[in-house]
């Protein structure tokens, strides 16, 4: 079983403890095959073997125990490496020539001195560092590898909380203008207020609707403004009128985020001045992958206070979503805002 902080390594240990255990006694000079029977060789190296498990098993416990005391962090990668490499040298170096003398006291060989012992010895002991530094490299990896996805985890999070923020900032803000404008009916137009009442509902089934969706086809979106603006009619009047010039053939190709264009809508209506002589003329139409959402500016003597949730939210929006911006333009004359649309 692995978890962050293990490796898993039964591959490398099933090929590398017994190559190991074969290689070692005959590089050293420890053993001399012809000396053994076969029965005997046999038990030789599966003792050998067991050795180069014994120093490599302890050597990885050793390894776990100490990057476990030490929190990693560049200040402390040193002192890891360097208690590594004394366990490497102390445990190797003293378990090797332990069992390597109990073997020797069963061996046939005759050499009058312990040099193959201390050479095989020396020879685990690099062979020991250098498979820790193997080890410690694929640690540093492993460790790099989580802390860049628990990143970009955190950043998609961050992401989506960010942009969960923002589109409940729209209910509200649509409602308290929508619960306005009814409240405005009841008195003055209680015919029109019914109507009203029952396009809202269609309206808000489709806020409510689209609330956990990222993207809808812009035909949708068409067909919510197209309701919202309506909704506005009974208010206003001829003082407002809107002109879509997008087809549905060219709409049905198209994502947009939902309830995107309605914030436009509203700030152009918040933002100037307007009446049946002098209505409030706003287009909507394509141009080269954005939707262009456009009104004469006339602005007002008094200017409504802002509550930065308009443009700055929007803008946010498609920033989280689809990585581009909103373009604003405003020549004095005329306001308008694109939109950026996904093609799909």
């Amino acid at each position: 079983m692995t978890n962050e902080n293990t490796l898993d390594d039964r591959t490398i240990k099933l090929i590398s403890i017994p190559l190991l255990g074969l290689l070692v006694p005959n590089l050293s000079g420890l053993i001399t095959n012809h000396l053994y029977s076969y029965p005997e060789l046999l038990a030789c190296y599966a003792y050998f073997i067991l050795i180069a498990l014994l120093v490599w098993q302890g050597n990885v416990w050793f390894m776990y125990f100490i990057k476990k005391k030490y929190t990693w962090s560049y200040r402390q990668y040193y002192k890891i490496v360097i208690s590594l490499f004394l366990v490497n040298i102390v445990y190797s170096g003293t378990l090797s020539m332990l069992l390597l003398h109990c073997w020797k006291m069963f061996a046939r060989e005759t050499y009058s001195q312990n040099v193959p012992l201390v050479n095989t010895s020396l020879i685990i002991i690099i062979a020991a560092c250098f498979i820790t530094n193997i080890y410690e490299i694929l640690f540093l990896n492993k460790e790099m590898e989580h802390s860049l996805s628990r990143e970009q985890q955190l950043n998609i999070a961050k992401a989506q909380a960010e942009l969960e923020a923002l589109k409940n900032q729209i209910d509200p803000h649509f409602i308290f203008n929508s619960l306005n404008t009814l409240s405005f009916l009841i008195t003055r137009d209680p015919q029109n207020a019914r109507l009203y009442n029952d396009t809202l509902a269609n309206v808000y089934r489709y806020i409510l609707s689209n609330k956990e969706r990222d993207m809808v086809l812009l035909r949708e979106e068409i067909e919510f403004i197209s309701n919202y603006f309506y909704l506005l009619k009974i208010r206003f009047g001829e003082a407002i009128s809107m002109a879509i010039e997008i087809t549905d053939l060219s709409s049905e190709d198209f994502l947009i985020p939902p309830i995107s264009m309605q914030a436009l809508v509203e700030n152009a209506i918040k933002h100037n001045e307007f009446n049946d002589k002098s209505p409030l003329i706003i287009s909507v139409s394509i141009s080269s992958n954005y939707v262009i959402i456009k009104n004469i500016i006339n602005p007002k003597n008094y200017p409504n206070p802002t509550s930065k949730i308009g443009l700055g939210n929007l803008d946010h929006r498609y920033k989280l979503l689809t990585k581009r911006n909103i373009i604003i333009e405003n020549n004095f004359k005329s306001f308008s805002v694109k939109l950026p649309i996904i093609k799909f």
